[in-house]
């Protein structure tokens, strides 16, 4: 019920907006919270995350999973086991933005892979359960483009050895770093290894089995991300009707937990605080999805239902709060009137046995009444009918 609330606040406010801020390893280990005085950097990384949810949907709705946000890493989904019991796999992200430039190997560079191998091994040790099968994948992931590149010196000129670059941007978007030429895998490794021994910090070598590199087609500014969310809303979910504030209400879910401080600075998977459960993410979605389905029906045959089931012309008028009044009624598992017709709408599926949409509901309506002795007008029934069609046998619409 408070998902309805939220998304139909969000369909009348506006979008709000941040900027973004770089944040150094030394800065990152001084403190394991990363709360409130983050908002104004985090602001890429969330629509990233968001980006790569949606972008990948029909992969993420069929597994146990949850997002975590500033936690280990910028964001990380983690896949478990059809249970709950054990972690399977983590997917870990450092989205960094470098505005007007081109990403190379450099300083920079190495100290966001040093921060990510750092996770790679904090992860292998965090005490949540985990299966005997258990990976993890460490990507660093930025909308400029990427230029992985190896340069020789004289003498590795005069043995043969060619300057080699690797670059990943929109005909090249992801690699793995064991999937580049040796001679750039070596350059990697000791630009990050010359890093960790001058910044006296541990180098986790092993972790580059684990680590890719990934270029996003993302727009640079806030404005930009926001446009391109709710265009790829509007493509993977065409039912949606007002995807800005689709967007909006899914951002408001990964703030929530963006501003939660770690508990005690101690940084585990085992923190529920910090996490978005899948559930909740596919029962926002799923709201969205159903009621806009619903809207989009009524509309579609509201002149012959309005006639059939004498709708007067104020709540033809208002139909959009009587949908999201009707659904929110039916959540209430005390308001028992509802949930009989809901069964009974999930029961049986009319889809098939009538050939317009009047006559079916007319059946449903007709089935009902002459079942049980209901308390609520037969305008309520039939909106009631209505939205327990679309939730429960959507699929066909």
């Amino acid at each position: 019920m408070k998902l309805f609330v939220a998304y139909e606040q969000q369909c009348q406010i506006k979008h709000h907006h941040g900027s973004d801020k770089g944040e150094t390893l030394s800065a990152r280990k001084k403190s394991a919270n990363s709360g409130i005085e983050a908002l104004l950097g985090f602001e890429f990384q969330r629509n990233c995350a968001l980006y790569l949810l949606l972008s990948d949907y029909d992969r993420f709705k069929g597994r146990e999973f949850f997002l975590s946000i500033e936690h280990h890493d910028d964001f990380l989904y983690c896949y478990r086991t059809d249970c709950r019991s054990n972690i399977e796999e983590v997917h870990s992200y450092q989205a960094k933005k470098l505005s007007g430039n081109i990403w190379r190997i450099n300083d920079r560079f190495s100290e966001v892979v040093a921060k990510m191998l750092e996770v790679g091994n904090n992860l292998k040790s965090d005490p949540a359960p985990k299966c005997h099968s258990y990976t993890h994948e460490l990507t660093f992931i930025s909308n400029s483009d990427i230029e992985l590149k190896y340069k020789p010196n004289k003498t590795e000129k005069e043995s043969g050895k060619r300057e080699l670059t690797h670059l990943l941007n929109e005909q090249n978007c992801r690699c793995r770093y064991d999937s580049v030429p040796a001679d750039i895998k070596n350059t990697i490794s000791k630009k990050v290894e010359n890093f960790c021994l001058n910044s006296k910090t541990p180098y986790y070598k092993s972790e580059l089995d684990n680590l890719y590199i990934q270029w996003i087609e993302f727009p640079r500014t806030s404005q930009g991300q926001k446009d391109c969310l709710v265009g790829l809303m509007t493509r993977k979910f065409p039912h949606v009707l007002d995807s800005a504030a689709a967007i909006e209400l899914l951002l408001s879910l990964f703030r929530d937990v963006e501003t939660t401080y770690n508990q005690g600075k101690v940084i585990t998977l085992l923190d529920s605080s910090k996490r978005i459960e899948g559930d909740e993410i596919k029962k926002a979605l799923d709201i969205i999805e159903t009621e806009q389905k619903t809207f989009q029906l009524w509309r579609d045959h509201s002149t012959e239902l309005a006639r059939k089931f004498r709708i007067p012309i104020g709540i033809q008028n208002s139909y959009e709060n009587q949908i999201r009044n009707t659904f929110e009624r039916m959540k209430d598992m005390m308001n028992n009137e509802h949930q009989i017709i809901k069964s009974f709408v999930s029961s049986y599926d009319y889809s098939m046995d009538y050939y317009s949409h009047d006559e079916m509901f007319e059946a449903y309506v007709s089935g009902i009444k002459a079942r049980y002795s209901l308390n609520l007008r037969d305008i309520d029934i039939f909106f009631t009918t209505l939205c327990a069609f679309v939730e429960n046998h959507g699929e066909v619409l």
